[in-house]
């Protein structure tokens, strides 16, 4: 292993955020990182370990659209089709396709949220418990074991709540048991059986058994803070226990499809139907997040397993744990474990490649929002946020830019053009704090030049804080020369 690669730095983030579970990392096939984190039980302190194991569900998201695109490249569904083929006692299944339900676009109301918690909200005796009691009575619920017959009498009049692919909702309780009725019924297998045939057998995923008994227990956040002891409904079905090491084998196996196409689960076209990402960058069981691929809707409860997968580094890595991650807003921005740890994974191995620029816009703006600057530029840059206001306040004569390396959003800068006055000018540029020292401000310099040279500018100037050394040499660079200097600031300018 490359000691370089030792200085990832995941355990003190999972001390941070109070961590249950495992980490692994790969790069370029080659496992450079994996440690345990945690508490199996927190009632007793017994640690997480290489041992412990962890309760999922058949039926969750990631699976059963992965067993979905199993049967679309068995040529037994079409992805394009509707489930009026599958279904068709249900009202509205000539409107809904099966990727509508994959994508979480059907429009069927979710029986669970939408009919019973409604009346579970006005039950008396529910309302009587103490509040903690109550999330951990209504989490043991939404894991009963309510059957496509159930779900049919409970929405199967219900009008949809909007029309299928004009809408992205959560993916909801109801789609989920369609997807599990419809593999069922093609396949002729219980949904589980199907599983384990086609996915966790020929990957020989062989520390994953049917069953609920499990050494760790699972909790829950309350209040995206505090943490609760949850249990599954003992009706529960479609369960499997698991480890971190066969998540492992899992992501390994994705990963040699989506990168190398060794089509060891999906078809090449499968997989690009899969990676296929909406404006909401949601694909068919996956989504995409500051260019990263992502498989985050794979869990139970507190038990979830997120995969990554960045194609542009040759890199893969998994977490998963038996509590939900909490959750917190600083400075405006909704931060957790799982944010911290992909953008320190991502950054250590993140070089100028594949670097582009483009505008801001719909794919990027979430990501773009989060770059951030190094505490030591607080006083010298604006925050990214402050950036978009500042562009779009005086959008009439400034664009804002993206730099991005493959997928990713690495800085920004905010340019001015005004060729009837004739003036234009550097506003605003910003490398992300984890990017910085490796070219990337630079490569936008050297674009935004030519960028004023096509609007006619002759020569520009911009101004720096005299104190700004990393940022005067970072113009220099680019043949900006010392033009002006102040008390605090200096102008420089270059002429084309």
């Amino acid at each position: 292993m490359n000691k370089e690669k030792n200085k990832i730095d995941i355990k003190s983030i999972a001390q941070k955020w109070d961590i249950s579970g495992a980490v692994s990392i790969y790069h370029k096939g080659e496992r450079i990182y994996k440690d345990f984190f945690g508490l199996a039980n927190r009632e007793t302190g017994e640690r997480i370990n290489e041992e412990s194991t962890y309760l999922f569900s058949g039926s969750a998201r990631f699976l059963t659209a992965l067993s979905m695109m199993m049967l679309s490249d068995m040529k037994k569904i079409n992805l394009n089709d509707t489930i009026e083929k599958y279904i068709p006692e249900y009202a509205h299944a000539h409107k809904i396709k099966i990727k509508h339900l994959i994508l979480g676009e059907s429009g069927i109301r979710d029986y669970f949220y939408g009919k019973i918690m409604p009346e579970l909200k006005n039950d008396d005796k529910h309302n009587s418990l103490d509040e903690r009691e109550r999330v951990v009575e209504e989490k043991r619920m939404y894991t009963k074991n309510y059957s496509f017959k159930d779900a049919l009498e409970l929405i199967g009049k219900e009008e949809l709540e909007f029309e299928p692919g004009t809408e992205k909702a959560d993916f909801s309780t109801t789609e989920k048991i369609f997807c599990k009725e419809i593999i069922e019924r093609v396949s002729g297998m219980k949904l589980l059986d199907f599983e384990f045939k086609y996915i966790f057998e020929p990957l020989n995923m062989s520390e994953t058994k049917r069953g609920r008994s499990v050494n760790t227990n699972t909790y829950c956040n309350f209040r995206d803070k505090e943490l609760l002891l949850v249990k599954i409904d003992e009706t529960a079905d479609d369960l499997f226990v698991t480890t971190a090491a066969d998540i492992e084998k899992l992501m390994i196996a994705i990963y040699e499809d989506i990168v190398l196409s060794n089509k060891k689960i999906l078809s090449d076209k499968s997989w690009k139907k899969a990676t296929s990402f909406n404006e909401e960058n949601v694909g068919l069981g996956l989504s995409s997040v500051n260019g990263i691929i992502c498989i985050d809707e794979f869990d139970l409860l507190g038990n979830e397993a997120s995969l990554y997968f960045n194609k542009e580094s040759e890199l893969c890595y998994m977490q998963v744990n038996n509590a939900n991650i909490v959750v917190e807003n600083i400075g405006g921005t909704w931060i957790h474990f799982r944010k911290e740890m992909r953008n320190e994974i991502d950054a250590f191995f993140t070089y100028p490649k594949n670097t582009r620029i483009v505008p801001y816009n719909k794919r990027n703006w979430y990501d773009v929002m989060n770059l951030e600057i190094s505490k030591d530029q607080y006083e010298f840059v604006c925050d990214a946020k402050q950036s978009i206001a500042y562009a779009f306040a005086y959008q009439r004569d400034h664009k804002l830019f993206v730099e991005m390396e493959g997928d990713k959003p690495v800085g920004l800068m905010v340019l001015k053009s005004n060729k009837k006055k004739n003036e234009y000018h550097f506003a605003i540029l910003l490398v992300d704090r984890r990017y910085q020292g490796r070219g990337f401000g630079k490569i936008m310099l050297e674009w935004a030049l030519e960028y004023f040279k096509e609007q006619g500018a002759k020569e520009l100037t911009i101004g720096v804080n005299r104190f700004n050394i990393s940022a005067q040499k970072l113009y220099k660079s680019v043949g900006f020369r010392e033009d002006l200097v102040y008390e605090e600031g200096m102008q420089l300018k270059i002429e084309f």
